[in-house]
């Protein structure tokens, strides 16, 4: 039942294709623009290549980053929960995370 419906509509289908008439006469536009527009305030946003070169340069000191450092050691998943219900930590707490 389900391989005829599906060859009823093969034969719907190659039968449109079949009788489809394409019309050779109107054209379509071209959307795309070969031409370059700028808004006249962009001018001000553009910099330098002085202004360039000082942005991507290193600022020194500001540019190191501070490394993060845990205060408490990290609770395996198999450790004794921190809360002190006896648990594993995966059963307790750590199943939220």
């Amino acid at each position: 039942m389900f391989s005829e419906m599906l060859d009823l509509i093969q034969d719907k289908v190659t039968d449109t294709i079949f009788k489809v008439r394409l019309e050779a006469g109107t054209r379509s536009r071209n959307v795309f623009h070969s031409g370059q527009t700028k808004h006249d305030e962009a001018n001000r946003f553009e910099m330098s290549e002085q202004q360039r070169a000082a942005a991507q340069a290193p600022q020194g000191e500001a540019a190191k980053v501070k490394q993060i450092v845990l205060e408490k050691p990290k609770v395996g998943r198999n450790d004794p929960c921190p809360c002190g219900s006896g648990k594993k930590f995966k059963k307790c707490h750590g199943a939220n995370a």
